[in-house]
């Protein structure tokens, strides 16, 4: 019974002096460790904490910046409803000449709102005209400049003009004026006369399963007295 716990004992000191040096050893490679890398771990620390203060610092920078963008495109809306159609379109210059991103397209969009109320409609129509051209222009508001254009020209352009006009659309069946485009084709013909052609656009929608129910029903009543 001694002579156990005697063995014992010792094997607790075994295991004491060697959870002692297991630690040495570790507090001494931790050390080299920091003695070869501690400078460049300070530099990455400070580094990517730099960065995340930068980071919210142009963050909050950039919404201060939207907000006071977005208030004075209120500020032109606001004064475009109240016929006030200079002082409107000098508003939205002002966001234009500053060229900060989609509310500088969307600035020059709604000139082209405020051209057509005040009746200028030969300078809304060269207005359109530049932004379906410019290639930099955010994509989305190029369409509804192109769709905006066509519903103008509808009444007095060939079906050739419009067909070349919607081209960019018509062409591509993943555009979210796609079916739209094709259903103003559809009128154009209708208007000159070409009932065939206009039936052949309508059919092809209907079995169109990107087509909303809606603009199908409606097809469909239109078709019913064509």
């Amino acid at each position: 019974m001694i002579m156990k716990k005697k063995q014992e004992q010792e094997y607790t000191m075994q295991d004491a002096f060697i959870r002692e040096v297991d630690e040495d050893l570790k507090n001494e490679s931790l050390k080299k460790l920091w003695d070869k890398y501690g400078l460049l771990i300070t530099i990455c620390v400070v580094a990517v904490l730099t960065l995340a203060v930068s980071y919210e610092s142009l963050k909050a920078w950039y919404i201060r910046r939207a907000e006071n963008w977005s208030d004075a495109y209120a500020v032109a809306l606001t004064l475009q409803s109240q016929g006030k159609y200079e002082e409107s379109s000098q508003a939205l210059s002002m966001i234009i000449d500053k060229k900060f991103g989609s509310f500088a397209d969307l600035a020059k969009m709604q000139q082209v709102n405020v051209l057509l109320d005040s009746g200028k409609v030969d300078e809304a129509e060269d207005l359109l005209g530049k932004i379906i051209a410019d290639k930099g222009f955010n994509a989305q508001l190029r369409d509804v400049a192109v769709i905006k254009k066509a519903s103008y020209k509808q009444d007095s352009a060939s079906v050739q003009e419009m067909e070349q006009m919607l081209a960019s659309i018509t062409s591509n069946p993943k555009n979210a004026w796609y079916a739209f485009a094709h259903e103003m084709l559809a009128m154009v013909q209708i208007r000159d006369g070409n009932i065939d052609e206009a039936k052949n656009i309508y059919n092809k929608l209907l079995e169109n399963n990107d087509v909303s129910e809606d603009m199908k029903n409606r097809i469909k009543d239109i078709l019913s007295v064509l």
